[in-house]
């Protein structure tokens, strides 16, 4: 089953406590709820997956409570989707529908699955500031096979600090947000730092080659530059070699680079879960030199077969 995917990315103003506490997570988690609400036959499917990144920063202070703070996340979602679903609604364009009696028939709000899937991590690829809160949704749980490739609508909401409203919020399909001077500085900024590797003497000419089992059967990736950068990608993130796998290959996994004198690769991780190659791990933000044969294994997810030209 295809299933709808939301991404929301809240901001702290500056007037604002630079510490983040419980009650912040849990609130961006029931706005990302509301955003991520799908409408199907008078029902109303809420996201039942909530990936949470905090900053390295933010996320010290919650590093041992963090299967308690979960756990107060899911009974939040539970208490929201009972409230929605026992609390009389008031008519709402796409929530209530008028029958031929002129009776009103009130959607049922419902999820995928028997529980919800809450997890908290820290962003180890550095791209949230401190204050920022990054939530990732999904209506269920498919197969690993069909995972999205994570190129998903980033969102930047302003805190609302009036209560949170009783009433169901009206299903709609959200507007996309323009993209944000800082994401397209990022995206410039990607593109600049691969760019400066592409030789055009290099062209045409593969130097090594990336084989992986990807949808659709076996595929075949030729390195043809000094740098390859790997991983989900994104409108944010650059990468040559997109792969379409579980959120647990970050959006930017690893880099591969080759020495045009000596004609040597080495493998940089940078990932939020690891790389390895022949079983051996690289190390956080660390490099490894590639053999001309290999096999290279993002976060236990994904093997890359790795073969010099």
């Amino acid at each position: 089953m295809e299933v709808q995917t939301a991404l929301s990315m809240h901001a702290y103003n500056s007037s604002m406590p630079a510490r983040l506490h419980g009650d912040d997570l849990i609130g961006e988690v029931l706005r990302n709820m509301e955003e991520g609400l799908f409408r199907i036959r008078g029902k109303t499917i809420v996201p039942s997956i909530y990936r949470i990144y905090l900053s390295t920063e933010d996320f010290e202070p919650f590093r041992d409570v963090v299967p308690f703070i979960a756990g107060e996340i899911r009974t939040a979602l539970d208490e929201r989707l009972a409230k929605w679903n026992q609390k009389p609604l008031k008519f709402a364009a796409g929530l209530l529908k008028k029958t031929p009696l002129n009776k009103t028939i009130e959607d049922e709000f419902t999820r995928i699955g028997s529980t919800w899937t809450v997890e908290i991590y820290p962003d180890l690829d550095g791209k949230l500031q401190r204050g920022e809160i990054e939530v990732y949704s999904e209506l269920g749980a498919p197969q690993k096979a069909e995972y999205g490739a994570g190129s998903l609508t980033r969102r930047i909401f302003p805190k609302k600090p009036e209560a949170e409203p009783d009433s169901a919020p009206t299903v709609a399909t959200p507007a996309p947000s323009p993209t944000s001077v800082a994401q397209g500085a990022a995206v410039a900024a990607s593109a600049a730092k691969a760019e400066p590797d592409k030789d055009d003497s290099t062209k045409g000419r593969a130097f090594a080659y990336l084989r992986y089992a990807g949808q659709g059967g076996q595929k075949e990736f030729e390195v043809t530059r000094n740098q390859t950068v790997i991983g989900r990608g994104g409108r944010s993130y650059w990468v040559d070699l997109k792969l379409e796998t579980l959120p647990d290959v970050s959006r930017e996994h690893c880099r591969i680079r080759r020495d045009p004198d000596t004609g040597r690769f080495i493998i940089e991780d940078v990932s939020q879960f690891g790389t390895a190659v022949n079983g051996k791990p690289v190390g956080r933000n660390a490099s490894a030199e590639l053999p001309n044969r290999a096999t290279i294994s993002l976060a236990g997810v994904i093997d890359l077969q790795w073969e010099t030209a």
